[in-house]
């Protein structure tokens, strides 16, 4: 009861009770400490899920790590940010606080295939971390910690929504018994590692490392960067893409330009799986190369996704376009991390002028009547002005000027195009556009299939 007469208004401007902000919870050592193992935790599950995604056949689980690990930066930058409004000097943050926490997100890493991955990361590491919000939230005052309370109340309905996200992928991938025993049987072996370090806060009894079986981080870990699609896909490895032509030829008309245009979306998918590459193999690069480029693969993910509804929107069965590997495939086993960068912030100069880029896409969209598409690349520009931004930041820092890099992308291209030679082989280097056009837009199209031959061009 409170000892003011009350005018019926909260108080404490409702962010607590008289009562429940004279509780004392944790000193701000305690609530530090808490926090930078939050942030560890998060800041590596942003890498495991970014190490994964290339390899990762299935569709839908690559945009599931896609959003997920740019969630684990936000959550881990917030954390970071927290830790320094409390703490000056802050303690080190790109380190390990604890070798028991990192014992077991090394084992969370060492997954062996998409089974494995969910299981362990919406199994066991993400139900992990909210639990461990949520009782820092009831355990912290609500007043003297709000800030603190209000970071981690956005976190945990983040970790609620990608646990119930991951439980549906999971029984969608584990339909077998073998499957369901295997998803099991990863999940104990992670359970006694995170057991053994006293759970993720650290406060938990530990158990005793001679109850954890065998460790795979005996096992060197080499993340697997060649991209693939499962098994509802064809062509990955043809690597004749017209759409890169059609959607800048003047004489088609607008509707099949536009078709064009959501197929390379589609295939954007192909960034995200470069980006990957760099990101893992760049280490040691500041917190903030980290925070933009998790950012941009997202970003480049939800275009691919994009191009995805809008296909779904028209009834189209988009698993008929070759959605090739050609991109990540060729720069990410045969170009070096900086290579990759560089092309990455070459190919975003390219998409800003007014008469080729992205401003072009969306009036051709606009000039089709498609209005998704039009809305759709609208975004998609102002995305790849933000991206632009990213890559001149960090490719600069690198010593290399915006005129230097699009020369460097040029040759990077054209050396890397060459290596897809020894992978053309695994499929047919099938022509597909004229037949793709008639079924979706009921009319031949407008180019000749002599017109496009080896598509060889520097896109997205």
């Amino acid at each position: 009861m409170s000892a003011i007469p009350s005018l019926g208004i909260p108080e404490l401007a409702g962010i607590a009770t008289y009562a429940g902000a004279a509780r004392v919870g944790f000193p701000v050592e305690e609530n530090v400490r808490r926090l930078v193992r939050y942030h560890w935790a998060e800041r590596r599950m942003m890498l495991i899920a970014v190490s994964h995604l290339p390899a990762t056949p299935e569709w839908e689980v690559k945009c599931g790590l896609a959003l997920h690990q740019w969630l684990a930066v936000g959550h881990a930058n917030a954390f970071r940010t927290r830790i320094t409004e409390m703490r000056n000097p802050a303690p080190r943050m790109d380190t390990s606080p604890d070798a028991t926490l990192d014992a077991f997100l090394e084992e969370l890493l060492r997954a062996r295939d998409t089974v494995e991955l969910l299981a362990g990361l919406y199994g066991v590491a993400h139900p992990a971390m909210a639990a461990a919000y949520r009782t820092h939230i009831d355990r912290t005052n609500p007043l003297a910690d709000h800030p603190t309370v209000r970071v981690l109340k956005q976190a945990l309905s983040d970790e609620g929504e990608m646990i119930a996200w991951g439980a549906h992928a999971l029984d969608a991938c584990a339909r077998d018994a073998e499957s369901r025993s295997r998803a099991e049987a990863w999940m104990s072996h992670l359970r006694a590692f995170l057991d053994a370090a006293g759970g993720l806060a650290g406060d938990e009894a530990a158990s005793g490392a001679a109850s954890l079986p065998a460790p795979r981080r005996r096992e060197a870990f080499a993340p697997d960067m060649h991209p693939r699609r499962d098994g509802r896909f064809s062509g990955q490895y043809n690597f004749n893409f017209p759409p890169h032509l059609v959607y800048n030829m003047p004489a088609v008309p607008a509707d099949e330009r536009n078709l064009a245009l959501l197929c390379k979306r589609t295939l954007e998918m192909d960034v995200p799986e470069m980006m990957a590459s760099f990101i893992v193999e760049r280490a040691d690069q500041p917190w903030e190369f980290y925070l933009d480029y998790s950012r941009q693969l997202w970003d480049e993910a939800r275009h691919a996704m994009m191009g995805t509804a809008a296909f779904e929107a028209r009834g189209v069965d988009w698993s008929r376009i070759p959605l090739n590997v050609s991109f990540a495939l060729r720069l990410n086993l045969h170009a070096t991390p900086l290579e990759r960068q560089t092309m990455l912030y070459g190919i975003e100069q390219s998409l800003m002028p007014a008469d080729t880029g992205k401003r072009l896409e969306k009036e051709t969209a606009e000039a089709s009547g498609d209005a998704l598409s039009a809305h759709f690349h609208d975004y998609d520009w102002a995305d790849e002005v933000l991206h632009a931004q990213i890559g001149r930041r960090w490719v600069r820092r690198e010593g290399i000027e915006p005129s230097d890099a699009i020369e460097r992308t040029k040759a990077i291209h054209e050396r890397t195009w060459a290596e897809l030679d020894r992978y053309r082989d695994r499929d047919p280097q099938a022509l597909w556009w004229s037949d793709f056009v008639r079924a979706v837009l009921g009319h031949d199209s407008a180019v000749r299939e002599s017109e496009l031959g080896d598509v060889k061009v520097i896109s997205e």
